[in-house]
């Protein structure tokens, strides 16, 4: 038999594509997780597409079984891939964050869905289909972080992508943020320490991106596995959430241990909204000092805003450049709220009448899919856009850049290239349907 593997992106959309994308794409962990899941014995031939450097060809081969991983803004695509091989006798499995979200939905075109976590349930799928008893819905969420395989990376491809490997310690979330789908797939839980360290050497690697949503979520966790990655000398980003910037013992012990830069979530500079949207952290007055804090430990920071809360005014927004500007960043990125199924927010909305639309390759972040409080959906776009755009002259650019708490050690490059790449990310284009 011949296996097709899928990791869709939204065909429409062209943001992160760019002549800059390999500054700005980060290397998907989603096939090589589940690709240690696939029995080798019962597949003659396994083909693997990553769609943000790759496309598929639905004649170049037959396959028996075809597995699709997407998320809301690539469910379109992903519903029209397997259309295309379910007509060409494939069977279909679909999973991701959409999948597990609106699973009648998905099952109105795939075979099979795969709900939550893989680990367990995409093994038993295939049990059940090589001995020809295959259910439409697998589910089993018993897992624990111990269970994940080591990462196929070397299987996927590292075409217009930052060429960094990245890892995962702790996939879930302690937060419940409205407008977050983390809780949707994933628990809590922290891998062994011990793994992590023998995956951090295999890697071979100058520098290692995380992708948890909180690295520093336990502290004492964190601070045992920065203690052991310190003899690595390797350096490292992640995320982290705003009260990290006051709690200097932890912040000297990543710098100490290669941390060089960190995420912040910091959504708004609205106390009000930050409430409004559950932020566990939501006094927007002390961004400057958080953000100085991490500063005079090194430690560079990305923040990152949601534009269209419901306390959101036009007045208020046109300001935010200068007042990001007044934070001292290193880099920023904005983002329209985006009421994905599955979040609380996307509950409230629906509730309210205020989705505008269920045309998912709309729900990209560049986008307002849903009816704002104090604006048009097409205004919120228009500043959304303008927002960018000012924060992004090269004058912004130039001086965030020689402002970086890094000085002028060679890896400021990276953060130069990365103001660059947002400045030319494309978010104002879009390919037509």
């Amino acid at each position: 038999m011949k296996l097709l593997m899928i990791h869709v992106w939204n065909e429409y959309e062209i943001a992160y594509r760019g002549k800059f994308s390999s500054f700005l794409s980060y290397p998907s962990l989603t096939l090589a997780s589940i690709y240690p899941l696939i029995p080798q014995d019962i597949f003659e031939r396994i083909d693997i597409v990553d769609e943000i450097s790759q496309r598929v060809n639905y004649d170049k081969e037959t396959y028996d079984v075809v597995l699709i991983s997407f998320d809301t803004s690539s469910a379109v695509s992903a519903y029209k891939h397997c259309d295309e091989f379910r007509k060409r006798g494939a069977y279909t499995v679909g999973g991701g964050y959409h999948a597990t979200a609106l699973q009648e939905e998905a099952l109105e075109h795939f075979n099979t869905i795969i709900v939550g976590p893989a680990e367990k349930a995409l093994p038993q799928f295939f049990k059940e289909f090589v001995a020809g008893v295959p259910k439409k819905k697998y589910e089993d969420r018993d897992i624990c972080s111990a269970q994940f395989p080591k990462p196929a990376r070397e299987k996927i491809t590292r075409k217009k992508k930052l060429n960094i490997p990245a890892t995962i310690v702790n996939r879930g979330c302690g937060n419940y943020c409205k407008y977050c789908s983390m809780r949707t797939m994933w628990k809590s839980d922290a891998r062994p320490i011990e793994d992590v360290i023998r995956e951090l050497k295999e890697l071979k690697s100058k520098m290692v991106i995380f992708y948890d949503p909180n690295f520093f979520e336990c502290r004492e966790y964190a601070m045992e596995l920065m203690k052991a990655m310190k003899p690595l000398k390797m350096l490292w980003v992640s995320n982290a959430t705003a009260d990290f910037g006051y709690d200097h013992e932890l912040m000297q012990a990543a710098y100490d241990s290669g941390c060089r830069a960190v995420l912040l979530g910091l959504e708004s500079l609205s106390s009000q909204s930050l409430n409004h949207a559950a932020k566990r952290f939501h006094e927007a007055d002390k961004y400057k000092e958080i953000i100085a804090n991490l500063h005079s430990h090194k430690i560079a920071v990305n923040g990152c805003f949601v534009l269209g809360f419901d306390g959101d005014t036009e007045e208020e927004l046109l300001a935010l450049p200068e007042r990001v500007e007044n934070l001292g960043l290193d880099l920023c990125r904005f983002a329209i709220l985006t009421p994905y199924p599955g979040t609380r927010f996307y509950e409230e909305f629906e509730q309210e009448g205020r989705i505008i639309t269920k045309e998912w390759s709309e729900y990209t972040q560049n986008n307002a899919v849903f009816q704002p409080r104090h604006m048009s959906p097409k205004r919120l776009e228009e500043l959304y856009r303008k927002i960018w755009k000012e924060c992004y002259t090269w004058k912004r650019v130039w001086k965030r850049t020689l402002q970086s708490p890094w000085g002028l050690r060679p890896y400021v490059l990276i953060l130069l290239m990365a103001n660059i790449g947002f400045k030319f990310v494309g978010i104002e284009k879009r390919t037509e349907q």
